[in-house]
């Protein structure tokens, strides 16, 4: 088996059912995440008993299905376009049947947290979803599924942010939670850096959603290209980023948000035709957790911090 990490265009995304509807810009961030991997005749990708956590969307080749021994004639053969393992991802119970590669293939791999994510994104990736599903299990009895029960629970979401592979909102606020509770607990410091897009709907109506998601997408690369482990980048809201500075005080996450400027001011976006664009305008807010602080409070602090900044920035700009 060999792995690759590639961009693939929009057309190769539309020969695979899952992706039908999709505005892949939109999810090019979850996209971004995933990887191609080259099977070869015979490899065997899923056992019976074995717990999956990826789905395998077929670009190239094919894959059979044994539900009783690898001997046994298939019962039935996926081709392109289609995929094989959503079930067992969704329901997290061992898988029932074999699955092999039929001939050398080609598979776009979608791991858990990934394809949850764009479920949680995409309305039609969720419908493709489910209409494959439930497809599959009317035809149980021709074409047998990882699972033939039809009691699904979409029990979670994913934790990645569709358009920028940033973890998202709700991932921040567990993790959030839980940096405060141990600050408080261990008397150390921590730290907020918000980072928001000034008037990015008005920058989106000006020169296109498309640009914007392009520069939305290249501000968040920037931000976490820029980061040590340590600190925790994420979406914060529809046009901010939220960094998460641990055993940081004040003045160092001052630091720290003054060197993430530079690199995003020196970061313009460039269109697929080479031209450039006017680059948005970047407000940051800092905040240091106090001891009275909630997670709340604390993130409270950092947009009050941020709207000065802002506020301050347009008042220049009309006098």
């Amino acid at each position: 088996m060999t792995v690759e990490t590639i961009f693939m265009d929009e057309k190769e995304y539309r020969r695979i059912y899952l992706f039908k509807g999709v505005g892949i810009e939109s999810v090019r961030g979850l996209l971004d995440t995933c990887v191609v991997k080259s099977v070869a005749r015979g490899e065997i990708l899923m056992c019976p008993g074995q717990t999956n956590q990826t789905v395998y969307c077929i670009l190239e080749g094919s894959l059979r299905i044994h539900a009783d021994s690898l001997q046994s004639i298939p019962d039935a053969i996926f081709g392109p376009g289609e995929n094989v393992g959503e079930m067992s991802v969704i329901d997290q119970e061992p898988t029932t049947v074999f699955v092999v590669a039929n001939e050398a293939s080609r598979l776009l791999c979608i791991e858990e947290d990934i394809l949850w994510s764009l479920v949680h994104a995409s309305h039609a990736a969720a419908c493709n979803l489910l209409f494959g599903m439930t497809r599959r299990l009317r035809h149980a009895d021709n074409v047998p599924g990882e699972d033939n029960r039809i009691e699904l629970e979409f029990r979670r979401y994913g934790t990645v942010d569709a358009l920028t592979g940033l973890r998202n909102r709700s991932w921040l606020d567990q993790t959030l939670a839980r940096q405060v509770q141990h600050a408080h607990d261990s008397a150390t410091p921590l730290s907020l850096v918000l980072i928001g897009v000034d008037h990015f709907r008005r920058f989106n109506e000006q020169y296109g959603f498309s640009y914007g998601n392009r520069v939305f997408y290249s501000l968040a690369h920037t931000i976490s290209d820029h980061l040590r482990p340590t600190e925790i980048v994420g979406r914060y809201s529809e046009s901010s980023f939220l960094v998460l500075l641990p055993d940081k005080n004040l003045e160092m996450a001052f630091a720290i948000a003054e060197r993430l400027q530079k690199e995003i001011a020196a970061a313009v976006p460039v269109r697929p035709d080479g031209r450039r664009k006017p680059h948005p305008g970047i407000s940051l807010g800092v905040a240091e957790l106090q001891q009275k602080d909630t997670i709340w409070t604390l993130l409270q602090e950092a947009e009050a911090a941020l709207f000065r900044v802002r506020d301050a920035v347009d008042y220049a700009l009309s006098e």
